[in-house]
C-alpha cells in the first residue's frame, strides 16, 4: 500500500469518526407549550434560574453600570448569561417569532427575545404588557438592548 493511500484512509477513518461522534452527541431540542400555565423547556434544567430584575441587570452590566467593560463581560458570563430570567414590559416591536419589551417604561427597547413557538407573537399586540421567561444570550448597553433567547409567554 502507498503513503498516499494510508494517509487518507486514515483522514476518512478520522472525518468518519469525527461526525458520528458528532451526531451522537448533539443537544436536544427545545420544547415548550404556551397557555394558562407555564410549562418549561426541557433544556430548562441544563440552566439555573436568576431572580435578578431588568434595574440590577443594567446596574450590574448595563448603562448605569460604571465598572469597565472586562468586569461588565465577567459579571455577565459568571451571574448572567445563560440564566433563565423572567422579565415584563411593554411591546414595543413585534414579529410572529420576536418581540422587543421597553422594560424600564423610558421608551427605548430594553430587551429583545426569539420566542421557542415560532408563532407565539401572531396573536400579541404592539404597546401591550408582555411577561416572558427567556434564556439570556448577549447583554445590552445603552444603545443594543439585551438579548435572550427560547422565550415563553408567561400568563
Amino acid at each position: 500500500m502507498s503513503a498516499k493511500r494510508t494517509i487518507g484512509i486514515v483522514l476518512a477513518v478520522g472525518l468518519a469518526y469525527v461526525v458520528i461522534k458528532g451526531v451522537i452527541n448533539e443537544p436536544a431540542k427545545p420544547t415548550s407549550s404556551i397557555g394558562s400555565t407555564y410549562t418549561a423547556p426541557a433544556r430548562a434544567t441544563e440552566y439555573p434560574d436568576s431572580t435578578a430584575t431588568y434595574s440590577q441587570v443594567n446596574a450590574d452590566i448595563g448603562c448605569k453600570s460604571t465598572y469597565s467593560d472586562q468586569k461588565k463581560d465577567d459579571i455577565f458570563n459568571a451571574k448572567y448569561k445563560n440564566h433563565w430570567m423572567i422579565w415584563k414590559g411593554e411591546i414595543a416591536l413585534l414579529e410572529s417569532d420576536e418581540a422587543s419589551l421597553n422594560v424600564d417604561g423610558i421608551g427605548t427597547q430594553d430587551l429583545h427575545v426569539d420566542f421557542t413557538d415560532k408563532q407565539a407573537g401572531y396573536d400579541l399586540s404592539k404597546g401591550s404588557q408582555l411577561k416572558v421567561r427567556f434564556l439570556m444570550k448577549r447583554a445590552g448597553g445603552c444603545f443594543l438592548p439585551f438579548s435572550g433567547q427560547d422565550a415563553t409567554v408567561v400568563r
